[in-house]
């Protein structure tokens, strides 16, 4: 425990075997050319949970996250995925964890030059040898889901900004991952879509039974969607708790970074 940090700290029995967590860090350090930015992070996520992940910017919640999907490495600890650890993998080795692990990137990550039937299809082509008359099903079905069905032949330029981050989804969902992280799933977009992509990510998690992890500065859309809260401070995982319970901590860390959360809730109480 840090200076500072707060005596009421919410975290998981580690003691617990590795395969009863679908996600696991375990002391994980990062640092940049001397500059530490992640510093003995703990940090376990049960099978079909939501967590939301939250913080000022620059605290290293992506880097966290990339971890899981072997873009970034951490420099110490180790990171369990599905009970399996990750630390040494091959990029061949990583394959098999990248089926499983899905990301839906802040800015989509959408080629521009393809349809929305391509840009779905293309994780397909890559990771698995399907006919295309099943790729053409799976895209179809994903469609469905992110209520945008009939629109496999449109491009990203010709859509909303809220249709291009729920096709973004779409590709992440379209290889069946047991886990999906989201990168500001929510960002720039209007309350009805935040509503929309929210109600998605919870669908998710009760109708497939999908873990996730979504990373977001919208506290409302956080404590919305998220099972438990990981507020990232300082380097560490601050606190992490049930909405409810994050919000009563005493902590003034924790109640300065939610006091405008807070006061908006109030307002509309």
């Amino acid at each position: 425990m840090i200076a500072n940090q707060p005596s009421i700290f919410f975290t998981e029995d580690h003691g617990k075997p590795r395969s009863a967590w679908a996600l696991e860090f375990k002391n994980i350090s990062k640092s940049f050319d001397g500059n530490q930015v992640l510093r003995d992070i703990n940090l376990a996520i049960e099978w079909g949970e939501i967590l939301s992940l939250v913080g000022n910017s620059g605290t290293g919640k992506s880097i966290l996250v990339k971890m899981l999907i072997g873009l970034v490495q951490p420099t110490s600890g180790t990171i369990s995925v599905g009970g399996m650890e990750t630390q040494g993998l091959s990029e061949m080795e990583w394959m098999p964890i990248r089926k499983k692990v899905s990301m839906v990137f802040q800015a989509n990550a959408l080629f521009d030059s393809m349809t929305v039937y391509e840009n779905i299809a293309y994780p397909l082509r890559q990771q698995f040898d399907l006919p295309e008359s099943e790729i053409k099903d799976r895209v179809a079905q994903v469609l469905e889901w992110v209520l945008l069905p009939g629109i496999q032949h449109q491009f990203p330029h010709e859509l909303s900004g809220g249709m291009r981050k729920r096709v973004g989804v779409a590709r992440g969902i379209v290889t069946e991952p047991q886990v999906l992280l989201y990168d500001e799933p929510t960002a720039g977009l209007d309350p009805v879509s935040t509503t929309a992509v929210d109600d998605m990510i919870k669908r998710f998690q009760r109708e497939r039974g999908v873990t996730s992890i979504v990373i977001t500065h919208d506290l409302k859309s956080a404590m919305n969607v998220g099972d438990r809260v990981a507020f990232l401070n300082d380097g560490v995982v601050w606190a992490c708790a049930p909405p409810d319970a994050l919000l009563a901590l005493s902590d003034p860390v924790v109640q300065s970074f939610f006091e405008g959360y807070r006061m908006a809730m109030e307002l509309l109480q």
